[in-house]
């Protein structure tokens, strides 16, 4: 499998058809923890045995998801306490699902509120007016990433990807947010790993703001 990193690595490399590529001295076949592997437009990472000794099992995930929900964080406008739906992937939202507004990262239960005209004839999307601050941007529901061997860490989920919702914690998102993964056959950008979505906004992620009970 001659250079087949470099394919990801090595931008130059990439363009050139394989008569004019080289051997990049910079560089090597040696895999570590984290390398990336461009096979045809599927991208697979190669974790370690040390480096998933760090990572969440899915079993702790499980357990750092049950005890968000124990803190029972609520909805600023509607008071209705939150939660974190099950492991299994769904479709869609439940009634307790949270939702972030991703401008701000304050966290709601999904709601009407600041949903203008436009916004309800489909012109601008899921965008709404945080009833908080007044911040606008993306208003969408969270979702727990549920692939342990993308995390760096077993941190607690506190931050979300921008613009799909996809919750880890603060040292896998800053992660994620800094690779570069090909798009197409000329192209990089960072993806959130959950979900592949291309990652917008200053950071590609945000730090979520929950609201405790108020009993």
């Amino acid at each position: 499998m001659p250079e087949l990193h470099c394919h990801l690595l090595c931008s130059d490399e990439y363009y050139r058809p394989w008569s004019e590529a080289g051997i990049v001295e910079t560089e090597t076949q040696e895999l570590v923890d984290g390398s990336l592997i461009d096979l045809c437009g599927a991208t697979l990472l190669w974790r370690t045995a040390e480096g998933l000794a760090r990572t969440p099992t899915l079993k702790h995930l499980e357990a750092l998801r049950q005890e968000i929900n124990a803190a029972r964080p609520q909805c600023p406008v509607g008071f209705n306490t939150l939660a974190f739906p099950s492991m299994r992937r769904k479709d869609t939202p439940d009634e307790k699902q949270p939702w972030v507004y991703l401008q701000c990262g304050h966290v709601h239960g999904y709601h009407n509120w600041g949903n203008h005209r436009e916004e309800r004839e489909g012109r601008e999307g899921r965008h709404r007016e945080c009833p908080m601050c007044r911040a606008k941007g993306p208003y969408v529901p969270l979702w727990l990433g549920c692939e342990a061997g993308f995390y760096v860490d077993a941190a607690p989920p506190t931050h979300a990807f921008n613009p799909c919702g996809h919750v880890c914690s603060e040292k896998t998102a800053a992660f994620w947010s800094q690779i570069p993964l090909p798009h197409g056959t000329h192209t990089f950008h960072a993806a959130c790993p959950f979900c592949a979505q291309q990652l917008t906004g200053e950071q590609g992620y945000v730090r979520l703001i929950f609201q405790g009970p108020l009993d």
